[in-house]
């Protein structure tokens, strides 16, 4: 699995190194505040934050770019497309802050979580049919990720690492989308792919594929965080309305759509408008969104503890050319300060 990798992460990591050598640390101004972002149920903090007017108030002009996977992102925030990381965790993100990338990782936005459902391995139709329903079924299989170093990829060496599973023994499959593994699941032209929600649900109900299992069976996993640009951290009341406004959307989406009592959902009163909101910023119906919903952090907390055992992973799996300090890519007062500020 590393070697397979390899080219394709050293050449990801000249780009970092050239457009890192470029990267200014000037006032925003008045120009709008640009947020990479997927159209993914994990992204629905952002999307109320926009739609109820968080940010308006805190006098943000904020611009949503969306992409279609997380490893984009990470290489628009170090070309200075945008101001703020919205997305996964990835290789290709460490390996840009290990090269001297001006960023850093403040908040939570979304985890694998026990008893939420966010990420599921989809099987197609076929070979579901011929036997391939177990974890020990995998290896010679081919596995769909988006890329290679991607939050996919890390998820999928950790379970095969619980069940003993060497990676060499599975085919690491890089289909670069969401969109584009749905469909070689949905068509039979890959035997298992990873899928987020509202996908797997999706794909479920219209019966184009089955769910071997939800990643959060096997691992807890910080898989997403918001980072900033060096820029807006440094710019403290810059950083501090928009984490402000964020947290604000994530209490939100908590307390409407993740609250339990006895195992049990309890749905909070603006329900039904986070999921019309998610489905406005997704286009999935609103029914087929409430059917799997992921954990997100009441308060943007960020699991940072983990930040260290994915570098380890990625960098003892050939992905990471160096390993970055987190000490000094992680920072964690920022969101503490806004949640002083804010109150329970």
């Amino acid at each position: 699995m590393a070697k397979r990798g390899s080219g394709v992460i050293q050449a990801v990591a000249v780009f970092f190194l050239v457009v890192v050598s470029l990267w200014g640390a000037g006032p925003l101004g008045a120009e709008p505040l640009r947020v990479g972002v997927l159209r993914l149920t994990s992204s629905a903090p952002v999307f109320i934050a926009v739609e109820e007017g968080y940010f308006k108030e805190e006098g943000l002009s904020v611009e949503l770019r969306f992409m279609k996977s997380a490893q984009p992102v990470a290489v628009a925030l170090a070309g200075r497309d945008i101001d703020v990381g919205a997305t996964g965790l990835t290789a290709g993100l460490y390996n840009a802050l290990a090269g001297g990338l001006d960023a850093r990782i403040v908040a939570d936005k979304g985890r694998v979580w026990p008893g939420y459902q966010l990420v599921g391995l989809m099987v197609s139709n076929e070979a579901w049919d011929k036997g391939l329903r177990r974890i020990q079924d995998l290896p010679g299989r081919r596995v769909g990720v988006t890329q290679i170093g991607s939050t996919f990829h890390y998820m999928l060496g950790r379970v095969l690492q619980k069940h003993g599973i060497p990676p060499s023994r599975v085919r690491v499959t890089p289909l670069g989308g969401v969109k584009n593994m749905m469909d070689a699941v949905a068509t039979n032209r890959i035997e298992t792919a990873f899928m987020v929600q509202p996908f797997c649900s999706v794909m479920e109900a219209r019966k184009m594929g089955h769910r071997m299992f939800w990643v959060s069976e096997h691992l807890s996993y910080q898989i997403a965080g918001i980072f900033l640009s060096g820029s807006v951290a440094r710019q403290k009341a810059t950083a501090l309305s928009f984490l402000r406004a964020y947290i604000r959307g994530c209490r939100v989406y908590y307390d409407n759509c993740l609250q339990r009592v006895d195992g049990k959902e309890i749905r909070g009163p603006a329900f039904d408008r986070v999921m019309d909101t998610i489905s406005k910023y997704t286009g999935r119906k609103p029914d087929l969104i409430a059917r799997g919903l992921n954990y997100n952090d009441r308060n943007g907390v960020l699991l940072a503890q983990d930040i260290g055992t994915q570098i380890n992973w990625y960098h003892e799996n050939g992905l990471l050319q160096k390993r970055p300090d987190p000490a000094k890519i992680v920072d964690t007062t920022l969101v503490e300060k806004a949640l002083s500020q804010l109150g329970p």
